[in-house]
């Protein structure tokens, strides 16, 4: 009979994965095959978000202009991957689609709800109709793109909101396993409708990093001790970290510095610049933009401590997997701990959800008579973050699905 055959679908390549949700899938994909599956990944992506190299066999770009996509008649802004499933089953992307995939699907695993409308005419083919859904929930998805327009300040919420709340409450129906990363959002679900949902925590890849890199780092930043943010360009990575530090960054020790890498540092950079205290503002920081694995890898190793100011939304975070695992001090805010609650009473572990104790928890841990090695003791704990443990009841559960 051979190996079942597993299609991943999102909306994001995962050839070079950045953000969050390209690292889970590709994981889940490696999941996969590590048991005995046979897993393609599709992505249905935004023309031109991507360079081509990016680019998997699979993957299909959708024209942002396209009248199509319009919701209600209104060119609603922060809605593309809500509507890249709409293209996707429209009749001239979902010939080329279809002509592309192999003629044996077993499962079609559903990485967030925005292609649910692929999936659905997918299924209606014979050769398909058979397979099994698995639906990947990284987070409730309404509430949070509601909170993007009310932060944003844009119309037509009520379009998106409600058609992401469409898509994920008959993702949870038709799915025969949905999965979710986080105790909270399993209640949700169920409550959606969802039949069967199994715990898939996000977790992380180890790390090493090169000693050239670190000491390249080191002296770029004149040894200074770094506090560390890794995000995207997600607009609450951004308002979040405005929140925990305030518009004046005179509490970091002159001698430090508030590294961002990733997305979300050219906002933040915007930010204080604008500011009124901007030559002070700018002076602690370092704003790296994105930045390859060995890169992140030596900043990661060189960090005296790591900063999770995140407030709102749903799931869990890698980037929480990220810090934790590093045995560094983390000042993280009771939000950015959602899914590793276990986590929470490590020592290194300090929880601030306020900008007062945020402040106070970073002047303490950039104290030179704060600074410590990396805790071992919960080493046995954190490994459970690595990837192959948080997925490794993925691919066994969908095997005993497709064999009754």
């Amino acid at each position: 009979m051979g190996s079942p055959s597993v299609l991943l679908l999102s909306t994001y390549p995962i050839l070079k994965p950045r953000h969050g949700g390209q690292l889970r899938a590709r994981a889940l994909v490696e999941a996969y095959r590590a048991g005995g599956f046979e897993a393609a990944h599709l992505a249905v992506v935004e023309k031109g978000a991507f360079p081509r190299g990016a680019l998997g066999p699979l993957d299909v770009e959708f024209p942002t202009q396209d009248p199509r996509w319009f919701l209600g008649g209104q060119d609603v802004p922060v809605s593309n991957d809500v509507r890249s499933g709409d293209f996707a089953a429209s009749d001239d992307a979902y010939r080329r689609v279809l002509a592309s995939l192999p003629r044996k699907i077993d499962v079609f695993h559903l990485e967030q709800p925005w292609l649910l409308p692929l999936v659905q005419r997918l299924k209606q083919e014979p050769r398909y109709e058979r397979a099994l859904i698995v639906y990947g929930s990284q987070n409730i998805e309404a509430p949070l793109r509601e909170g993007i327009f009310r932060l944003k300040g844009l119309k037509h919420s009520e379009l998106v909101v409600g058609r992401v709340l469409e898509l994920e409450s008959t993702a949870c129906r038709l799915a025969d396993l949905t999965l979710t990363v986080s105790p909270a959002d399993h209640d949700v679900l169920q409550r959606m409708g969802a039949r069967t949902v199994l715990s898939a925590p996000n977790g992380i890849e180890a790390w090493s990093a090169k000693p050239r890199l670190v000491e390249r780092w080191r002296t770029k930043l004149h040894a200074r001790r770094i506090a560390l943010f890794v995000g995207s360009a997600h607009p609450p990575n951004v308002d979040g970290f405005v929140k925990a530090m305030g518009d004046s960054l005179g509490f970091v020790p002159p001698d430090c510095r508030i590294v961002i890498a990733g997305g979300v540092g050219v906002h933040l950079a915007d930010h204080y610049q604008r500011a009124r205290f901007n030559t002070l503002n700018l002076s602690r920081l370092e704003v790296t933009g994105e930045l390859e694995d060995e890169e992140l890898a030596a900043l990661k190793t060189l960090a005296s401590v790591f900063l999770l100011p995140i407030f709102e939304g749903g799931g869990s975070n890698i980037k929480t997997a990220e810090a934790i695992y590093s045995g560094k001090p983390v000042i993280a805010t009771s939000t950015s701990l959602r899914g590793f609650d276990a986590y929470a009473r490590l020592p290194e572990i300090q929880v601030a959800d306020t900008r007062d104790a945020f402040q106070a928890a970073m002047r303490k841990a950039l104290s030179p008579s704060s600074l410590a090695p990396a805790n071992l003791e919960g080493a046995g704990l954190r490994a459970k973050l690595l990837w192959n443990q948080s997925l490794g009841s993925v691919a066994p559960a969908v095997r005993q699905l497709l064999a009754r």
